[in-house]
């Protein structure tokens, strides 16, 4: 044998032996060393693709550039791939890198997102967009270069991931989205911030929040709250105002601030906080969470700030802004609530408020209950009385506490369950004096003979959070550990709390040394409950504490239960640093360990030279049943495996697939686990596609596409289209076509496309064809479209197929002839959205749904109706269209589909659909019926209800002329002035109410009904008129003495219950109470401010 095959024979024996790792490591080595590398990787790049892989990996050490270029071209993928990756990051950029599959395309744009060469992707950006579209080169741009960027990002951000731009542009987007902003519509900008939020809020803070004051949504902040947090660390005024903007009331109170974003703000003067806690003063939850994240020194100065406009007389602080005031606020405040008399005269409400006042009153209170005859009122005297010790802070009243808790000795279990449940709660607060008392309470507890699982959890959490705040007392440390022993048993393990969240650095060892003596003497009575509860409880701590991790090994020896051990392996190999070395050990004591799913997962990924002596001969031991047979599961990384390992695991999965003795989920199952086992697996699937039994051959079919050549998988997969496993076989197709070059694709899936396949195998070959194919494919689309035999649903697959391909003519003809065929064809076709669509195309595509609203397919036209307002933009010339649609008395359209066609045919098609149906409903001489009652009033009416949504969704700023000119001549026709005040009112931010009234005179159930209108306007109103401006609209409302003004003053005087009727609420009211128009001064007295 020449020289060179025996180097190459000698380099795999070194090789062979070693774990991946080693492996790896040797090879490397060895390629930089090596005089004779070069034929070494030549011969090794002539034998199979381990071999092959061995080569590439050496190129890759030593940075051969002309190998690597040469692996590129490797049958099979992953080397292929796993090369041309390489050789972009090198700034090699191959010739045909468009001619490679998409799979290996989508690597090289994601290694060069990760490690940038912007002229590499400059040059490759211009032929992807050309041969693949938008899509792809989104994909690509990121790794750009700014000019590139800037170039391109308005025809690509429809396909665009901006967050993922955002990571090396981040300049560039926030600029584009300045100008996107600056140019649309306020009505759009919702959808901008929609596609941008989460990468703007990730970008400069400064300049986000430049973009948030300048456009954000009225109503509303965009993107997700947590994001706030950065912003604020930035500038935490400028978030405050954004959040405490008055249009932002309904949003924020409906919207839970993390405590991350309040933690920064609280860094602000309690005075800017101010305007921040009175705006969630009605939500308890979120003003506790603003009142915690502040000092507590501050927190008195911010709650009366919160509340300083408002009337406190009647007002109930909710219990979660009570645990947080401090203490003088709080007993303040609990004295006040207890003056109330819906409070005094209800019992349990008196001692729940009195648990908030100083230790000697709420302590007086609670001990009332404890002697009561009923065991539900001594259960809450006990809660309340040790929230009250908890509150106070005390420690010496805690321990009174405790003593007076050696009562529960003769109590029933619910009774001592609650109390025992709430002194959990003042674990910080116990001393070494306490653990006499303690004791007893345990020893009761866990005597008593109706114990609850109740009462001995909450003895596990108090001993586990004494052990946590009270490591170094030892009276208490001792008494933690003989409760959590005597809770504990075989079946009662202690829940122990994440003590790695909450010990100090270095805590673990002492706490494991108080602890050490009782796991020990566990273990010695093979109860191993506490050592597995203590070593999930640190976590990673564990790791670091080798007492703790030789009791785990220990307990993995031969004389434990299966079940023990196997839980002791999995926490002692938990490690990844000492995993690769312990394993062998683990398999040393039992050859059966490898069943377990730890010990197999490592020896696949790392300890790779383990597999010959877990594969060669079947283990015996605890963890394999009597007269079973262990077959190895899933091989995760079995690439990095030799290849008579491969082969071994291989014929493992045969015995099980050929053994008809085996479930058939079983033998299904052994087929997709041989599939990523290199040429063997691949071998092995292959001989079962045409199984008999159909869960195998559908195995074997979708395990085809995980074997190591998916793209010879492609072919077989395509020959089952027309077969009654194409659904499984197409299915498995869409992965497989990700490695299969788009020539070689587009000749495939043609001849399925218009073949004999099956109806679904031909729409997926057009997907197939649209998502990974050239663009020039469109023209074959296209020609299959046109084939008077192709299937009406193939034929709706390849429309929106031509949705990804608009920038070829053939995409354009296959959508201008889809509008004027099937039904199914035009759903495709108003199957877009605008976001979706290049900028460019959008006009033009709204054309088409233009036309699709002129259909004859009633279903189609519905559709198309409903698709209109999204194109609003970029239409011309459909007034007339959405009038005659609004005044079709053939067609029922809801509200919002109402609002929906107003949005584009503009305030014009407004006022000519209402003339029209007032004309017509003038015109009707039928008095009406149950059949069609006034149908054009009807549709009056329907009308206004879509005009006011449609303003309801507009910013405010929006200009309503046209809607209110409208209104107010519906208002002088006859029997319209009801419908007319109404739309009056939603189109209104109530600053027109004087012109309503005004209409409403002379008319008394005009003004009810409108009145009542105008107290659902302000309850609906996403932004809530000013309280100053309010009042005055009241006051100017009440001075007009008719029945309307007074009756829409009452309406929304009622407003000033939400300020507890603090002057000039209740003046007002009590104005309208003397209003010379009895009517009014009845409703007036309607409203109870107490």
């Amino acid at each position: 044998m020449s020289a060179v095959p025996t180097a190459t024979r000698d380099l795999l024996a070194a090789l062979d032996p070693l774990p991946h790792r080693d492996r790896t490591r040797r090879l490397v080595a060895w390629a930089r060393t090596a005089p004779d590398r070069a034929q070494v990787c030549a011969d090794l790049r002539r034998h199979g693709p381990y071999e092959r892989r061995l080569a590439l990996l050496a190129a890759l050490a030593t940075r051969d550039t002309a190998a690597v270029l040469a692996a590129t071209f490797d049958p099979e993928p992953s080397i292929a791939a796993t090369a041309l990756t390489a050789a972009v990051r090198a700034g090699v950029t191959p010739a045909d890198l468009t001619d490679r599959p998409a799979g290996a395309r989508r690597r090289v744009y994601r290694a060069l997102r990760r490690n940038p060469v912007p002229a590499v992707a400059d040059a490759l950006i211009i032929g992807v967009r050309e041969r693949f579209g938008d899509h792809e080169a989104a994909a690509l741009l990121p790794a750009c270069g700014p000019e590139t960027v800037r170039a391109w990002l308005p025809d690509l951000e429809h396909a665009l991931n901006p967050e993922r731009l955002m990571r090396s542009h981040s300049g560039i987007v926030l600029t584009r989205t300045g100008e996107r902003m600056a140019v649309a519509p306020p009505e759009s900008r919702g959808r901008i911030w929609a596609e941008v939020a989460g990468a703007v809020l990730h970008g400069d803070p400064a300049r986000a929040l430049d973009l948030l004051d300048g456009y954000a949504p009225e109503e509303s902040l965009p993107g997700p709250p947590v994001a706030y947090g950065r912003l604020a660390a930035h500038d935490a005024r400028r978030v405050v105002r954004l959040l405490t903007s008055p249009a932002r009331a309904a949003w924020l109170a409906r919207t839970t601030l993390p405590r991350a974003l309040l933690r920064r703000l609280a860094a602000l003067p309690t005075a800017e906080l101010v305007p921040l806690a009175a705006r969630l003063r009605d939500h308890d939850h979120a003003l506790a969470a603003l009142l915690h994240a502040v000092a507590p020194s501050r927190r008195a100065e911010l709650y009366d700030g919160a509340l300083a406009d408002t009337d406190t007389t009647a007002l109930l602080p909710g219990a979660q802004v009570m645990e947080v005031l401090p203490a003088a606020v709080r007993a303040r405040e609990a004295a006040r609530v207890l003056t109330l008399p819906s409070v005094r005269e209800r019992e349990e409400q008196v001692r729940f408020c009195s648990a908030y006042l100083p230790w000697p009153e709420a302590s007086a209170s609670a001990s009332a209950a404890l002697r009561s005859g009923d065991a539900d009122e001594r259960a809450d005297g006990w809660r309340l009385l040790v929230a009250a010790a908890r509150r106070s802070r005390d420690p010496r009243t805690v321990a009174q506490v405790v003593v007076r808790l050696g009562r529960l000795r003769n109590e029933q279990d619910p009774v001592r369950a609650a109390a025992l449940t709430a002194l959990a709660t003042v674990a910080p607060l116990l001393t070494a004096t306490s653990a006499g008392g303690l004791t007893g309470l345990t020893t009761d507890a866990v005597d008593a003979r109706d114990a609850s699982a109740t009462t001995t959890t909450a003895l596990s959490r108090l001993a586990v959070d004494v052990l946590t705040h009270h490591v170094d007392v030892p009276e208490l440390v001792e008494w933690a550990l003989r409760t959590i022993d005597a809770v504990s048993s075989d079946a009662n393990v202690p829940v122990l709390r994440r003590l790695d969240t909450v010990l100090r650095h270095g805590q673990e060892a002492v706490v494991f040394d108080r602890l050490r003596g009782r796991i020990e003497a566990g273990m010695a009575r093979g109860r191993y409950g506490l050592l597995f509860a203590f070593t999930h409880a640190l976590g990673r701590r564990a790791w670091r504490l080798p007492e703790l991790q030789d009791l785990l090994r220990r307990t993995i020896g031969p004389d434990t239960l299966p079940a023990v051990a196997r839980t002791a392996a999995g926490l002692w190999l938990a490690d990844p640093r000492t995993r690769s070395r312990r394993v062998a050990e683990v398999l040393d004591v039992d050859a059966s360990a490898i069943a377990i799913g730890e010990v197999w997962a490592i020896v696949c990924t790392s300890r790779t030279d383990l597999l010959d002596r877990v594969l060669d001969r079947p283990p015996r031991g605890r963890f394999v049943e009597n007269g079973k047979r262990w077959v190895p599961g899933p091989a995760p990384r079995a690439q990095r495996w030799l290849p008579r390992h491969q082969e071994r695991f291989v014929a493992l999965q045969a015995r099980v697939v050929a053994d008809s003795g085996h479930r058939v989920w079983q033998r299904a199952a052994a087929i997709r686990a041989a599939a990523g086992a290199g040429p063997a697996g691949r071998e092995l699937v292959l001989r079962h596609v045409d199984a008999s039994e159909v869960p195998v051959a559908e195995a074997a079919l979708g395990a085809l596409v995980w074997t190591d050549r998916p793209d010879e998988a492609f072919p077989v997969l395509l020959r089952y289209a027309d077969g009654d496993r194409a659904r499984v076989a197409l299915y498995a197709a869409g992965r497989a076509a990700r490695y299969v070059p788009p020539a070689r694709l587009a000749e495939l899936l043609g001849g399925v496309l218009t073949g004999a396949a099956k109806v679904t195998s031909r729409k997926e070959a057009a997907r197939l064809l649209a998502r990974y194919a050239q663009v020039d494919v469109m023209a074959a689309l296209g020609e299959a479209y046109a084939d008077p035999d192709t299937h009406r649903d193939v034929r709706a697959a390849i429309v929106s197929a031509a949705r990804q391909r608009l920038g070829t003519e053939a995409g354009w003809a296959v959508l201008r002839a889809a509008v004027h065929a099937s039904r199914e064809e035009r759903r495709a076709v108003l199957g877009a959205y605008p976001s979706g669509i290049s900028q460019r195309h959008r006009r033009t595509y709204a054309a088409l749904v233009v036309q699709a609203c002129r259909a004859d397919d009633r279903e189609v036209r519905r559709a198309a109706f409903d698709a209109l307002g999204e194109w609003w933009q970029w239409l011309t010339g459909v007034t007339d269209l959405v009038v005659d649609r609004l005044t079709d008395p053939d067609e029922t359209t809801p509200g919002i589909g109402v609002a929906n066609l107003l949005r584009a045919g503009g305030d014009g098609a407004f006022r000519a659909a209402l003339a029209r149906l007032v004309e017509r409903d003038a015109a009707d001489d039928d008095p009406g019926g149950p059949a069609a009652d006034r149908p054009a009033r009807r549709r009056v009416e329907l009308l206004a209800e879509g005009a006011a949504l449609w303003s309801d969704s507009r910013p405010a700023a929006a200009d309503r002329a046209g809607l209110v000119e409208a209104a107010r001549w519906l208002a002088g026709r006859d029997t319209f002035l009801g419908t007319a005040t109404g739309l009056l009112v939603d189109l209104g931010r109530l600053d027109d109410l004087d012109e309503v009234a005004a209409l409403c005179a002379g008319r008394p159930v005009v003004a009810v009904r409108t009145a009542q209108r105008v107290g659902d306007r302000l309850l609906t109103m996403r932004r809530r008129p000013d309280p100053a401006a309010l009042a005055g609209t009241v006051a100017r409302l009440a001075g007009r003495g008719d029945l309307a003004g007074g009756l829409f003053a009452v309406a929304l005087v009622a407003h000033g219950s939400e300020f507890g009727w603090k002057t000039p609420w209740r003046d007002l009211l009590v104005g309208l109470r003397r209003h010379p128009d009895a009517d009014v001064r009845e409703a007036a007295y309607t409203l109870d401010m107490s």
